[in-house]
């Protein structure tokens, strides 16, 4: 959560000012801060929901939100970077970040189902 902060930061003040970047590429990056920022909380929120329920796969869960946040909000980041410091990074970057989002989509679905199959514990 601390990373995403500090990046929302670095792209409101240094990306904006110092960069110059044009109004789409500050918008893709506060798209990448931000699926960052709610996907942490869901990861924070997935472990005290599992203390609540029984809920199953929840080291599956956590790896899949974490990695969809490494491909999704990694590569939005560094693609716009890539248009700043030109790193020609655009071939390999470019799948990446739907591949990312699906695994966001698996996360939730594999907590949906965990849900389903789950019972309340009152330890």
């Amino acid at each position: 959560m601390g990373v995403a902060i500090a990046l929302g930061a670095m792209g409101a003040h240094y990306l904006k000012e110092s960069l110059d970047l044009p109004t789409d590429k500050l918008e893709s990056w506060k798209t990448g801060v931000l699926y960052q920022v709610i996907h942490s909380l869901s990861i924070f929120i997935v472990i005290l929901l599992a203390r609540t329920f029984r809920i199953d796969k929840v080291k599956a869960i956590i790896n899949l939100f974490f990695l969809g946040m490494l491909l999704f909000s990694g590569s939005i980041y560094l693609l716009t970077l890539n248009y700043a410091w030109q790193i020609d990074a655009v071939k390999l970057l470019g799948p990446i970040t739907p591949i990312g989002g699906l695994l966001f989509i698996s996360g939730w679905v594999l907590l949906l189902l965990s849900f389903k199959n789950s019972r309340k514990t009152f330890d």
